[in-house]
């Protein structure tokens, strides 16, 4: 019966609300991160290509999407998947150069170059409420990290900022003319596979091969976190892409590291600073009321385009 009434539910929606959904939801899932990297005990490249392989599995096993040989695969499908390699090696990267908080905060200045881009490359105009949004969810994020930002690790810093203009790109393309729902779940396959044999070689050059080779409870953290924060997200992020704009999704996306710390705290006890409860609220407050007033505003039939779900 429950089950019944929530599909009932969610065929009412329409094609943008379950976008909506579906971003949120991998938003949520991203969110985990922080914890299954606490448990995980091997070092960042180690957790990474283990991760990429086991969501390079799910995509696989779940979705089935077609890889054509590497020069037949079309430049869309090698542009998200660069697009997204890029964006986890270099987030990776920045954490070991620089704080963890510097990392977060530089990586989400993806929305800014989306107010810019989204309109020239996408047609997808920027209205005031997503300026406002922008700048109000940007005040409560430097509230989330107050005193805990650093400008001292220059390279940390750098890699954590083009991570986030790689993370808009990613945006982007996955909203281009053509992007079909074959060719984002391709893409994300395509970029794993490639981060999986990068690393693998990294790793295996390694004269410690404790770095990264899991235990029986890291593997637990490891299938976790490419089945679930990486696999399961991206699928959800994918389909969400066909109905929801660049910038609209990339707002909802801050609320990944605002969950972050929620996790940690509730498994870990590990409690956060009063003025990040305070800017989280913020961010959480700026993006339901943007998203609120847009579908007040959104006309009762919207045109979707031609690639959706």
């Amino acid at each position: 019966m429950e089950f019944s009434a929530a599909r009932g539910r969610a065929a009412a929606l329409t094609p943008h609300q379950r976008g909506l959904a579906a971003i949120l939801g991998a938003a949520v899932l991203w969110s985990t991160g922080g914890l299954f990297i606490k448990w995980v005990s091997l070092d960042a490249p180690g957790v990474t290509m283990w991760r990429s392989l086991f969501a390079a599995l799910t995509i696989a096993v779940l979705v089935r999407p077609r890889l054509e040989m590497p020069w037949r695969t079309p430049r869309l499908t090698w542009g998200i998947a660069v697009a997204y390699a890029l964006t986890l090696v270099m987030f990776v990267a920045a954490t070991k150069l620089t704080t963890a908080a510097n990392a977060i905060f530089l990586q989400y200045t993806a929305p800014v170059y989306l107010l810019f881009a989204g309109p020239i490359f996408l047609k997808e105009p920027t209205t005031r409420l997503d300026l406002a949004t922008v700048a109000v969810a940007f005040a409560g994020m430097g509230l989330f990290f107050v005193g805990r930002l650093e400008g001292d690790a220059l390279a940390g810093n750098a890699l954590a900022l083009a991570s986030g203009v790689t993370l808009a790109a990613m945006f982007l393309l996955l909203r281009a003319p053509g992007c079909s729902a074959e060719t984002r779940p391709a893409g994300m396959l395509l970029g794993n596979l490639l981060l999986v044999a990068a690393l693998a070689i990294v790793n295996a050059a390694r004269a410690e091969p404790g770095l990264f080779a899991p235990s029986l409870r890291d593997l637990a953290g490891l299938v976790f976190l490419g089945v679930v924060q990486i696999g399961l997200a991206y699928l959800l992020f994918g389909y969400g892409m066909a109905t929801v704009g660049a910038l609209e999704a990339s707002l909802i996306g801050l609320l990944e590291p605002v969950l972050n710390p929620v996790w940690v705290l509730l498994f870990l006890g590990e409690r956060p600073g009063r003025w990040a409860v305070l800017g989280g609220a913020v961010i959480i407050g700026a993006v339901a009321v943007r998203t609120v007033l847009a579908e007040r505003r959104r006309p009762a039939a919207v045109l979707h385009p031609a690639n959706a779900p």
